[in-house]
């Protein structure tokens, strides 16, 4: 299909193209969410296999991931800057199903102290290698879906990724409860194996089919504007043009790397901050409460239940929230969410875990209460990050601030979460609504500077962004002019 025809169809069928021509991605990110959501929900297995029992230390395990994709968010991202999105993308979902299908075949302490040792040591390898491919991964994916897709649908085509990710969780926490049918012995012995290995089906293909994919149409212009610009005058050009045509690629990396950490650090602190409240929800809020609620005696089928009515009705309301972000603006939306957690974070924890065993309770609080917060924060966030950084360098920039405010706010919440109720009862339900305020007071000062000329929020569609009542304000448009990162007011346009 033309360029041309594919702008000249619907929203809606737009988004439906974007689907049939990219699925390989999406399949790649319907597995990087399984893999990351299965270790969590069979938490007491590597508990009693190679931590001794110890909870704590089992949740720093799972983190150890999270510690990698900061590191694997800037490094493969700087490789789609450079390189192309598809390289990256192919690279990450290999490392993926590596790391994946490794952790299923490793040996544990049920075969001895020495196999115990190095299987512990495999698991932190291996988790350390996933956590570089999957930091790499979203950022490729979801800079890859607002390149590609019409920018007048750009949160429809967005929500696809939500609802991969959501799907890949569902199928996680499907798996975990489905396979207690094969006995707590067996589970034991060999059965928590099985997840991990049956990955390497669905990873095949994932990656064959990222090998067809078509470049993204905007990178390769912006990539063709850097060589002509650097064949022009490479000493004259502007310092905020960033040139795929540099001495080698190792120097072309340094100097993205330099641009995005010296340059554009203000929207590095702003993504980190849009991170927080669907990081700590999905982390905190629907995994570790979760494996709280079946450590605290909750019955099977409530928690398949909650767990499955948090994703499905996540899944179906992504459609009218991405319309609404659409029309209404993502900054909009995710402000409306991120107040939502700061209000009912701690009351609905409150509910879940006073009446744990009462299945309306725990459905209403968990799988109703969380589950219609998460579409808001989390389902089409993304299209928020990708919007505060320009071609040359979006790759990276969401690479590195969506992964750090992952790793530091997503990957220890479950630990933070387990020491914290030590403590206090309540002091999860706390955490998630504070994790709410701060996304909140992120969208609030980053919309104040915006106005007052500090900062470009808007790379790919400058409006709606924030109109809540359907009505775009007018605000400067901002241009970044250099490395210091410093932008200055062009004429004023719709917001």
């Amino acid at each position: 299909m033309s360029k041309e025809t594919f702008k000249s169809r619907s929203p809606w069928w737009q988004v439906v193209d974007v689907l049939r021509i990219y699925w390989a991605l999406l399949l790649g990110n319907i597995l990087e969410w399984y893999e990351y959501a299965i270790f969590s929900f069979l938490e007491p297995y590597f508990q009693s296999h190679f931590f001794h029992g110890s909870a704590v230390s089992t949740w720093l395990g799972f983190s150890v991931t999270f510690v990698a994709r900061p590191f694997g968010g800037l490094v493969l991202g700087v490789v789609g800057d450079i390189f192309g999105r598809k390289v990256s993308t192919f690279l990450s979902i290999f490392g993926m199903m590596v790391g994946t299908v490794g952790q299923g075949l490793l040996p544990t302490y049920k075969h001895g102290d020495v196999a115990g040792t190095i299987g512990l040591v495999l698991l932190v390898l291996l988790r350390l290698l996933q956590g570089i491919c999957t930091g790499g991964e979203i950022a490729s994916v979801t800079t890859y879906i607002t390149e590609v897709g019409a920018k007048e649908s750009l949160c429809r085509s967005m929500m696809l990724v939500g609802i991969t990710c959501n799907i890949g969780f569902l199928l996680a926490q499907s798996a975990s409860y489905g396979l207690e049918l094969l006995g707590k012995e067996n589970m034991e012995d060999w059965g928590w194996r099985i997840p991990f290995v049956i990955a390497i089906i669905p990873g095949t293909i994932a990656t064959l089919g990222r090998r067809c994919m078509p470049e993204s149409d905007e990178f390769l212009e912006g990539r063709a504007r850097g060589q002509a610009a650097a064949q022009t005058d490479e000493s004259e050009a502007s310092e905020s043009q960033i040139s795929d045509t540099a001495k080698g690629g190792t120097g072309e990396a340094c100097r993205k790397m330099k641009h995005l950490i010296s340059g554009l650090w203000a929207k590095l602190l702003v993504g980190i901050g849009a991170v927080v409240a669907a990081s700590v929800l999905q982390y905190g809020g629907l995994i570790w409460c979760s494996v709280l609620l079946q450590k605290k005696g909750t019955d099977p089928p409530i928690l398949l239940a909650a767990g499955i009515t948090a994703r499905i009705l996540s899944i179906l309301l992504v459609p009218a929230v991405s319309w609404l972000a659409d029309t209404q603006g993502i900054a909009w939306i995710l402000f409306l969410g991120s107040s939502l957690l700061a209000l009912l974070g701690a009351p609905l924890y409150m509910v879940m875990t006073t009446y744990f065993n009462s299945f309306e309770a725990v459905v209403a609080s968990y799988g109703l209460g969380y589950g219609f917060i998460f579409t808001f924060v989390s389902m089409i966030f993304f299209v928020y990050v990708c919007e505060l950084f320009p071609v040359e360098i979006r790759n990276a920039g969401v690479g590195l601030s969506y992964n750090i405010g992952l790793c530091c706010f997503g990957g220890f919440a479950p630990m933070i979460f387990e020491a914290a109720i030590e403590h206090n009862t309540w002091a999860p339900g706390c955490l998630l609504s504070l994790a709410g305020l701060a996304t909140t007071a992120s969208v609030t000062v980053s919309l104040l500077l915006q106005r007052r000329g500090k900062m470009q929020l808007t790379h790919i569609r400058p409006e709606p962004y924030f109109s809540p009542c359907g009505v775009p304000k007018k605000v400067p448009k901002k241009i970044a002019s250099s490395e210091l990162g410093i932008e200055r007011i062009i004429p004023e346009v719709q917001m």
